[in-house]
């Protein structure tokens, strides 16, 4: 049951009709961007302030993709996060980055909203990733490292309970639409049926009257 479940998930499609990019998401670029430089230049406790500055810019056009091309930017992002992570433990730096990099958990979520299974396994590996390297920067305790894996699940389990929902409310919608299709089938069936009888009808009596009473019989015909 277990292997059938897991194999169910990991051959499911992507969706093929994901929303279109809209007017709130060039907003919230608009928004985070100006956000993430004014933290970068306000706080005083960052660690390679340009560094972290430049992966957060570069985080945030992700999000224009993250329906389309959910995969994709969800390793760019992690990926890139991983590659300062890897530099940062080498040298033996706490980095962190800045806290507009939360922008990264609509990533998750679009992955498991609208990527395949094939994809959402490949980018759940690339979060573990990250998650295991953060546990090497000895700022972050084990719970601090629990609670950030804690928080991607989540937000992938929010995004496939809305995919099955939605999925499950496609399925009715057709299972309606077979029952009309299946009524006005009915109806039809029944609607040609009383014609055809009441056509044999007239037929028959026709046939009976066409010996005593002609006319009857071609009015009856017509």
């Amino acid at each position: 049951m277990v292997v059938d479940t897991i194999r169910t998930l990991w051959s499911e499609p992507s969706v093929s009709d994901p929303p279109a990019r809209t007017w709130r998401d060039w907003a919230l670029v608009a928004a985070l961007t100006p956000a993430a430089i004014i933290e970068a230049v306000l706080r005083d406790d960052l660690v390679w302030r340009a560094t972290s500055l430049v992966v957060c810019l570069a985080m945030v056009p992700l999000v224009l993709w993250r329906r389309s091309r959910p995969l994709a930017t969800t390793v760019v992002a992690f990926g890139l996060v991983a590659i300062v992570d890897i530099v940062a433990i080498a040298n033996d730096v706490e980095w962190e980055g800045l806290n507009s990099t939360a922008v990264l958990l609509l990533l998750p979520y679009a992955l498991f909203r609208w990527g395949s299974g094939r994809g959402a396994a490949v980018g759940l590996v690339a979060m573990v990733v990250v998650a295991v390297l953060s546990g090497f920067d000895a700022s972050n305790s084990a719970g601090d490292v629990v609670g950030g894996v804690l928080v991607l699940l989540l937000t992938a389990a929010v995004g496939t309970a809305v995919r099955y929902q939605d999925t499950i409310r496609l399925r009715e919608m057709d299972q309606i639409k077979l029952r009309e299709r299946g009524q006005l089938a009915r109806e039809l069936h029944d609607s040609v049926a009383h014609h055809v009888s009441a056509i044999a009808i007239q037929a028959q009596a026709g046939r009976t009257l066409a010996d005593t009473d002609p006319d009857a019989a071609v009015n009856a015909l017509e």
